[in-house]
């Protein structure tokens, strides 16, 4: 693991400033920490002032934040307008990423047909189609299976055992970890004669560059037309694409979520974790569907939309939480009603 001095990690961090140390060169930072309990020769980050009371007594070295909480602290700062995002470069720096060694295995199995760029390195078993293209500098671990037809762009890095199907188109920097699936069919059956008879889903999946999924993805191909996921997308582990979406750009869907059929979501929408997205929609962009969500009808405007039944707004839904629990103490309430009637004498009649 590579040590640094303050001063020679602050001339890797795009705009960077040191405060709070005369000696910057005698700083040594070697591990990125959690401000508590920090370690020696650490960096931590800082973004929030409510941490600040955890500096007090932390072990690390130097903090990374900005230069307004650098203020507020006496040891060693690395100023940054964003500590979050120096963050990355940090943990670049100190744990380098792997490079691949842009070697082919022996075990892999190369279709005469498919073309490769410089630089690709392709793991143990790896299978690719006949006129498949793969970009320079793509990376695909042990295990992946490329189908006829794929091309795949530059620097991308395919997960192990992750299965891309034919005709599938996928961008630049494309990113995905282990087990994924993308291009196999979408779930279309018309029911006749007793049977379900399966539609022959036609389409493929286009995927623009910069997006990232996480592990057990699947995006299914489209029926007549194609599945598209827009630039910069970012899903996390198991979320589900399904056929003749049309997602925009820069859009998040975390864990266990899912966009049914024919589905449109515009850029920059938010889908929290285990939600569930009904089919034939269109979000608007910038809508915020929060975990837990189930959507069933499309939003006239962006909103943020929390529930379980026909995607609520928050005031809507804090209004529904109120009147549930009315409901769960609806009998506390209709005893202290009859005991309110009969200490002062009425008699109601009921029925049975």
């Amino acid at each position: 693991m590579p040590q640094y001095t303050l001063s020679n990690l602050a001339k890797k961090i795009s705009g960077s400033k040191i405060a709070n140390s005369t000696a910057p060169e005698s700083v040594l930072i070697d591990k990125v920490t959690p401000i508590r309990p920090g370690a020696i020769s650490a960096i931590s980050f800082l973004s929030n002032k409510k941490m600040l009371s955890e500096v007090k007594n932390t072990l690390s070295s130097v903090i990374l934040t900005t230069e307004e909480l650098a203020k507020e602290i006496s040891i060693p700062c690395l100023i940054v307008p964003n500590p979050e995002l120096s963050l990355a470069e940090v943990l670049d720096c100190i744990y380098p990423p792997y490079v691949p060694s842009g070697k082919i295995s022996s075990t892999a199995i190369l279709h005469p047909t498919a073309k490769l760029g410089e630089g690709v390195t392709i793991g143990e078993y790896v299978t690719i189609g006949e006129n498949s293209v793969i970009g320079a500098g793509c990376y695909l671990e042990d295990g992946v299976k490329i189908s006829r037809n794929v091309t795949i762009g530059e620097n991308s890095h395919i997960g192990p055992n992750s299965s891309i199907q034919h005709g599938v188109i996928i961008g630049k920097r494309f990113n995905c970890s282990g087990n994924c699936s993308i291009g196999g069919d979408g779930f279309k059956f018309v029911y006749a004669n007793g049977i379900h008879n399966k539609i022959p889903q036609v389409g493929t999946v286009r995927i623009g560059d910069d997006v990232e999924i996480g592990s057990l993805c699947t995006i299914d191909r489209g029926g007549l037309e194609d599945t598209i996921v827009g630039d910069g997308c970012k899903f996390d582990n198991m979320v589900h694409v399904a056929h003749n979406c049309v997602l925009g750009k820069n859009i998040i869907i975390a864990g266990q979520s899912g966009v049914a059929g024919s589905t449109i979501v515009e850029d920059d929408v938010i889908i929290g974790g285990a939600c569930a997205v009904a089919d034939h929609l269109h979000v608007p962009a910038g809508t915020i569907i929060a975990g837990g969500t189930s959507l069933r009808n499309s939003p006239k405007k962006k909103d943020i939309f929390v529930g379980w039944d026909y995607g609520l707004t928050f005031p809507e839904f804090q209004k529904v939480r109120v009147n549930i629990h009315n409901l769960v103490n609806f009998q506390k309430w209709a005893k202290r009603i009859k005991d309110l009637e009969k200490h002062a004498g009425i008699t109601v009649e009921t029925k049975d």
